[in-house]
């Protein structure tokens, strides 16, 4: 198998990765949201996780969810899935992948998710990537571009990680059968399901219990700072004279030639005779011997593949006469990657001596590197290079226009002068921005800092720069019972629904175990049903 001689990169990465230690503190329900101190709602070994990226998780997995199910969730679907626990953990895995990538040196580059986003189908129009189809297919997903891309770039960053964790790992036969059993082993199950909107109907609501369920629980009814602005986005996608001259295209590419080596790459199979762990001189060369008798047989005409599936102690690649695929330097142990890029096509080694044993060769395919013509990279610099032209002509034109703001007075005044059109947004909170902001914490951290009236700097937004004006401020407050009401019968109505059901439950289950789920379901006028 190819993991069995790849080198050992493998090992140390997995202790590294199975020795993290997360000390997670986290106190569900109604403390963990209380808890306002330095916004911290826990850590990963020693980096914090805000309760501000948590809130804007959080909403983009209902938003998921939403979309899953047609714009409503059913009820009740989200506290069955425990959503709180599900955004935690996927916080915390994100992390974990940060801090294993940055601890050995796994980047993802702004390049790899351009490279990745351009060839998104979805996202081309006749064959050529559509900024403008691009925004909308986002807006309808309900996701901003820098969301996306930060999707991107961690999903990459995870890939890559994966990648190299699993190039040093040989998996048996007995492991991989297991797993396969495991991934499709079925079994039908019989139950019963109460399902909470029906106790719902048992639920008595007065206006005692309402009261005392808004004022226990005051702190879900409290509203959130909001916000209202009147701005004025430059986007980069409005900048129309971003030419780029195919002498520039030339000057890049001679300049980063580096970015398009593509490495060279062998094809070869191998057959393996193993040695035992501390074998001595005596076995090793026995060992030898016999490689090269199986090599003669190879001289003289047997077939290689053959000889691998009868002779090979690396079982997964022996099953393929040997094959291993193509690789490139790098990947192999240094004794196998030297005998196999010193070769010459179709030639067979001699016995190659590694930690794994003694191992003949044959290469069947080199695969030349090379550095990819700039008639295949063109578009893709061009592409490239008026992005970063844009970039530079809005930036200039932010501050040419910011500079003309504060002479004249005003946003207003500078709109006025120009005829450009302001626009204005809503009240908003920091969980639900309008989409120009999209879900940048620094970004509303910034302007939610902005008093009344207060004009903000330059503030980037994606593929744009943005000046913003604040037109009200509105501080939280706790509305009145009487405003929140239905809101808070709702949630007193599902909570005690779910208390009672859950003593049904546990009731149907004493029953179940006396005189068996059918019957005590009948008993109960409810109906078995199966999983299938």
């Amino acid at each position: 198998m190819l993991g069995t001689i790849r080198n050992s990169t493998g090992s140390w990465l997995i202790k590294f990765i199975l020795g993290i230690i997360v000390i997670v503190f986290v106190f569900w329900g109604v403390g963990s949201f209380r808890s306002q101190r330095l916004n911290v709602l826990t850590k990963v070994n020693g980096e914090d996780i805000l309760m501000e990226s948590y809130r804007l998780a959080h909403a983009n997995m209902l938003d998921s969810y939403k979309r899953m199910f047609g714009g409503q969730i059913p009820e009740g679907f989200l506290d069955r899935i425990d959503i709180k626990q599900q955004v935690l953990n996927g916080l915390i895995n994100e992390t974990l992948i940060r801090q294993a990538a940055n601890e050995i040196g796994i980047l993802v580059s702004d390049i790899e998710i351009q490279n990745i986003i351009l060839a998104i189908p979805a996202f081309k129009h006749n064959g050529v990537f559509d900024q403008g189809l691009y925004e909308r297919s986002l807006r309808g997903a309900r996701l901003t571009p820098a969301v996306f891309e930060t999707q991107v770039r961690q999903q990459l960053l995870t890939d890559k990680l994966k990648a190299l964790l699993f190039s040093g790992l040989a998996v048996t036969e007995a492991e991989t059968r297991d797993h396969y059993m495991f991934e499709n082993e079925e079994v039908n199950l019989s139950y019963v399901s109460i399902d909470a909107s029906e106790c719902e109907t048992e639920v008595n609501a007065t206006e005692q219990d309402l009261t005392l369920w808004y004022e226990s629980h005051s702190e879900n009814y409290m509203t959130e700072p909001q916000t209202k602005l009147r701005y004025l986005a430059l986007k980069e996608s409005d900048i129309d004279d971003a030419n780029v001259t195919d002498l520039e295209i030339e000057a890049y590419y001679k300049d980063h030639k580096n970015e398009y080596e593509v490495k060279e790459r062998r094809r070869a199979r191998h057959i393996l005779l193993k040695i035992s762990e501390g074998a001595d001189k005596d076995s090793i060369e026995k060992i030898r011997k016999k490689a090269k008798k199986i090599r003669d047989r190879i001289e003289n005409g047997e077939d290689f593949a053959n000889l691998a599936k009868e002779n090979s102690g690396d079982a997964g690649s022996a099953e393929n006469g040997g094959e291993l695929g193509f690789f490139s330097r790098g990947m192999m142990v240094k004794p196998f990657e030297e005998a196999v890029f010193s070769m010459k096509e179709g030639e067979v080694s001699k016995p190659v001596l590694t930690r794994f044993g003694w191992h003949i060769i044959e290469l069947e395919e080199i695969e030349p590197g090379k550095v990819k013509s700039l008639t295949e990279v063109k578009n893709s610099i061009a592409t490239r290079l008026k992005d970063q032209k844009a970039k530079n002509m809005i930036w200039d034109r932010a501050n040419e226009a910011y500079d003309e703001i504060i002479q004249l007075g005003s946003l207003s005044a500078y709109a006025e002068q120009h005829e450009i059109e302001l626009k204005t947004t809503e009240l908003f909170s920091q969980k639900k921005p309008p989409a120009v902001i999209g879900g940048n914490p620094e970004l509303l951290k910034t302007l939610f800092a902005l008093n009344s009236g207060e004009l903000s700097s330059l503030l980037q937004i994606h593929q744009g720069i943005l000046i913003a004006e604040v037109l009200e401020k509105k501080a939280p407050y706790l509305p009145s019972l009487e405003e929140v009401k239905e809101q808070v019968k709702k949630d007193y109505v599902r909570e005690k629904a779910k208390e009672l059901c859950r003593l049904k439950a546990k009731e149907l289950l004493e029953a179940a175990k006396k005189q068996g789920l059918e019957a005590a379901a009948k008993d109960e006028g409810l109906k078995i049903q199966q999983t299938g």
